[in-house]
Order: structure tokens, then C-alpha cells, then sequence
């Protein structure tokens, strides 16, 4: 089975999902609103508008995909796929990785429609860089946090029953994307490793972050700092999902 193969046969999977389409399409259609009516917002008429509609996008749809691959990891015991994968001469990991993949496509597939539509918009009326800048935040804003949200949910539903991993990893992202002082709770909002693009909106694209960076303004060096921290996260959450999923199947 070719790695092609797998990717497309996990896309088509969660994109039958109805309620994978239910929870996520409003968030994301809830999104664009406040990235367009807070009182924060740049509109919808520059790039920093477009980087502020990505940083939106990327703090509350990953709370639908939370929710939504707890089984990432553990559906091919369901399914039978496992059964079809053992005999690929592939790595397990590569057939993991495959699937996130596929999951991922699926998941960034609404966002990135909604900002490259603004982008094109922003084209028409002159600005040439649009495009490009909508591409470059889907890839180093979007994805990481989509990641991470899925890698939570995977991980937590590869250890504990479903129902349980869907609270607990829209929880955890919830407190990763979101503060207020009125809860008195540890943050990583406001300092290089935040997980909604904070450091890289500002040190990149030069546009001001969500939350007030506690070290005086973030550069390019913390985006860099920022993007593989992302990066270590996203690995080791899948990397335990893959472990935790092949002990219970041996377990089994």
C-alpha cells in the first residue's frame, strides 16, 4: 500500500464525517466574523487583516478538530484497516504520519478557502502579495495549531475512552488559545511559546499580536523560536499517540 494511497483513504474517512463538517464550519464562519468585527480587527482590506483572520481562524477551529481525532490513531482497530496495513511493507510510523496527512488536509481545507477568498479580494484591488501571504499563514500559523489540536486529541483518545479524550482536549486547547485574568490560571500566551501564532504574526509579517507580549515585542527570532517549539510539539504528541496505540494494540 503506498503512502498516496493511505492519505487519500484517510482523507475520504474524515471527510464523510458529517460532524466533523458541523462543528468546524461554524467555528470557522464564527471565526471570520470577529476577525472582521472586534474592535481589534485591521478589516479585511490589508495584510495585517489577513494575518489577524488566520491568527482567529487558528484559535477556534482547532477546538472542533479537539474533538473530533480522538480515534486518529485507533480507528484501524474499528475498521479493519490495521488488519490491511500490517501488510505493507511500509513502517508503521510512515502509515501514522500518512494519516495525519490526510486529516490534516481535510481540516485546513475550509480555513485556507476562507483566507485565500480574502486574499484574491485583496489581489483584485492591488496587492500583489496577498496570495502568497495567505499561503505562508495557513502553512506556519494555521497548521501548527490545527496540528497540535489534532495531536491532543489523538493522544488522549490512543490513552483514555473517547468521550473522556474529546472534554479533556478541547479543554487543553481552550487553555492554550484562550486567557482571561479573570481565571487565574498559568499561560503560554504572551511569550514565544504561544501556540497561536502570536510571535510569528508580529515577528514575521510585522502585525500586532492577540495578546501583549510579556518581554517587550516578539521578533524574528522568536517566530523562529515559536514555529519549532510547534514543531517538537506536534512531534512528540504524535509519537506518543503512535506508541500509546501500539502498546493497547498489543495489549489486545
Amino acid at each position: 500500500m503506498r503512502i498516496l494511497s493511505l492519505v487519500r483513504i484517510t482523507l475520504l474517512m474524515f471527510y464523510r464525517r458529517k460532524a466533523l463538517w458541523i462543528a468546524s464550519i461554524p467555528l470557522a464562519l464564527f471565526a471570520l466574523f470577529l476577525a472582521y468585527a472586534s474592535p481589534m480587527s485591521p478589516g479585511f482590506s490589508n495584510i495585517q487583516g489577513l494575518v489577524f483572520t488566520g491568527q482567529v481562524l487558528a484559535m477556534f477551529t482547532p477546538l472542533a478538530y479537539a474533538a473530533s481525532f480522538s480515534d486518529l490513531m485507533t480507528a484501524g482497530r474499528r475498521t479493519g484497516m490495521d488488519e490491511l496495513e500490517s501488510t505493507s511493507p511500509l513502517p508503521m510510523a510512515v502509515i501514522r504520519a500518512a494519516h495525519v496527512l490526510g486529516a490534516w488536509v481535510i481540516c485546513i481545507s475550509s480555513s485556507l478557502l476562507f483566507l485565500v477568498l480574502i486574499a484574491v479580494h485583496q489581489a483584485i484591488h492591488g496587492n500583489g502579495e496577498a496570495i502568497l501571504v495567505a499561503l505562508a499563514v495557513a502553512l506556519v500559523i494555521l497548521s501548527p495549531s490545527m496540528l497540535i489540536a489534532m495531536g491532543i486529541s489523538a493522544l488522549l483518545g490512543a490513552l483514555l475512552p473517547t468521550i473522556v479524550a474529546r472534554i479533556l482536549a478541547v479543554l487543553a486547547w481552550a487553555w492554550l488559545a484562550f486567557y482571561t485574568p479573570l481565571l487565574p490560571l498559568p499561560t503560554l500566551n504572551g511569550g514565544p511559546l504561544s501556540v497561536i501564532g502570536d510571535p510569528i504574526a508580529q515577528g514575521w509579517f510585522h502585525t500586532n499580536p492577540m495578546y501583549v507580549p510579556v518581554n517587550g515585542p516578539f521578533t524574528a527570532q522568536s517566530g523562529v523560536i515559536s514555529l519549532l517549539w510547534q514543531v517538537c510539539i506536534i512531534y512528540l504528541l504524535f509519537t506518543g499517540a503512535n506508541m500509546a496505540s501500539n502498546h493497547i494494540k498489543v495489549r489486545v
